[in-house]
């Protein structure tokens, strides 16, 4: 609670979501200026202040927009009303709460489409819908777009709201496990946000919890998308082994043997997984179990948050996996088919691949058809938000052309360069 020693509780939520004071004031403004039309003024100190407890009670709009941040009332958020208004009812103007309910429709609006519900002593299966139709919406941004900070801290939002839920009312133990669930994959994807954009810390924070709260869950889809995530996490942190396990954990939490689908995302997890340690004939016989359960599934039931994983995305990752194992010329032909199936709407997955296609042809010495792809890559991400994962890919292929002695790879250093710095 907010007093002398200060407001642990918002400490604690800020870092959970991995945010800095400067950070959390930022976005505090971003909130301000979409759901209201002024720009927020918010600095560091505001934010300080919080959390030393000398701003006990922020002002109105600065309130709203914690809330939306978090996706819980100030008050869970360690803030002390003013003596006299213990209640949002009682302290509210007629003005103030036609501003709030407005300002909260708008939030639900940009984060997911939907209207928050409000506060119930029961809590029942229309909640747990709501939820999910929100958390649909943003899968569905995330998969155009690519992880942001922005999208992360809707998530979470989401999982906090979920939370909420459960300890505010009464529910059926199928309501609480569906909750927790909701929770757990709204964690799980803030996760992949963040490793999305190479904010490895906020990611682990993100799967740590994302673990415990499938767990509570009992849903092995819950446990199946934490343990891939964790998998994801741990090769970008160069621990393959550890990897490996997670993606084995993944496939053997209950859905790769009810779906085939579950089975091959975890068989193509397990195949990078092997690849990463150069096990040929293991990585090669996990993507053949990939590609057979893959061709059992159904296209038409697939839940929205691997509505991505298909026939284009499956030859992308068979082509990193031919790319690892150095197979460059598998790894072009496997990338060429990703692109040609590819959705187009999945413009951060086009980047993506194109620019893991100008490794492989790099690869292959073939410079000119590598810069040319590069190029492209550089293009299509210009037209849209792109990830860090994309600009450490390109930044790595730079890198590689570096040591080529040919012309035509020092015309393209100096080209792109020249054209960034004019930009």
């Amino acid at each position: 609670m907010t007093g002398k020693t200060g407001n642990a509780v918002l400490a604690d939520r800020m870092n959970a979501a991995g945010l800095m004071q400067h950070e959390l004031a930022a976005r505090l403004n971003e909130h301000i200026e979409r759901l209201t039309g002024r720009p927020g003024t918010l600095q560091d100190r505001h934010i300080r202040n919080y959390l030393t407890g000398r701003t006990r009670w922020p002002h109105s709009r600065q309130r709203q927009a914690l809330e939306a941040e978090f996706g819980c009332t100030t008050e869970e958020l360690g803030f002390v009303p003013r003596q006299g208004s213990s209640s949002a009812a009682a302290r509210a103007t007629p003005e103030d709460s036609v501003e709030r309910r407005a300002f909260t429709t708008r939030a639900a609006v940009v984060a997911a489409g939907v209207v928050l519900p409000a506060a119930r002593n029961s809590i029942g299966f229309s909640d747990v819908r709501r939820i999910d139709q929100a958390l649909d919406a943003l899968y569905q941004e995330e998969n155009r777009l690519g992880g942001t900070s922005r999208i992360e801290a809707q998530f979470l939002g989401w999982m906090n709201h979920s939370l909420s839920l459960l300890n505010s009312g009464r529910a059926s133990a199928r309501v609480r496990s569906l909750l927790y669930a909701t929770a757990a994959n709204a964690a799980s994807t803030a996760a992949w946000a963040a490793l999305d954009s190479h904010h490895q810390q906020r990611a682990a924070q993100h799967l740590e919890r994302a673990v415990t709260l499938a767990g509570l869950s009992g849903d092995p889809e819950a446990v199946h998308r934490a343990w891939n995530n964790v998998a994801m996490l741990a090769g970008q942190r160069g621990r393959p082994i550890e990897a490996l396990h997670a993606a084995q954990a993944a496939r053997d939490s209950g859905m790769a043997r009810r779906d085939p689908l579950y089975a091959s995302h975890a068989h193509v997890r397990i195949a990078l997984s092997h690849a990463r340690i150069r096990d040929k004939q293991a990585a090669l016989r996990a993507l053949g179990h990939a590609e057979d359960a893959l061709a059992r599934t159904d296209p038409a039931h697939r839940p929205t948050w691997l509505a991505y994983y298909d026939r284009a995305e499956l030859h992308g990752l068979a082509g990193i996996v031919h790319q690892r194992l150095d197979r460059p010329e598998q790894a072009e032909a496997r990338t060429h088919q990703a692109l040609a199936r590819l959705s187009p709407e999945l413009t951060r997955n086009r980047v993506y691949y194109t620019a893991q296609l100008a490794l492989a042809q790099l690869n292959q010495d073939d410079i000119e058809a590598a810069c040319a792809t590069a190029d492209r890559a550089l293009t299509t991400a210009g037209t849209a938000p792109g990830s860090h994962r994309i600009s450490s890919l390109l930044d790595d292929f730079r890198r590689r052309l570096t040591t080529h002695p040919s012309s035509l790879a020092r015309e393209w250093l100096q080209h792109t360069t020249v054209k960034e710095t004019a930009e």
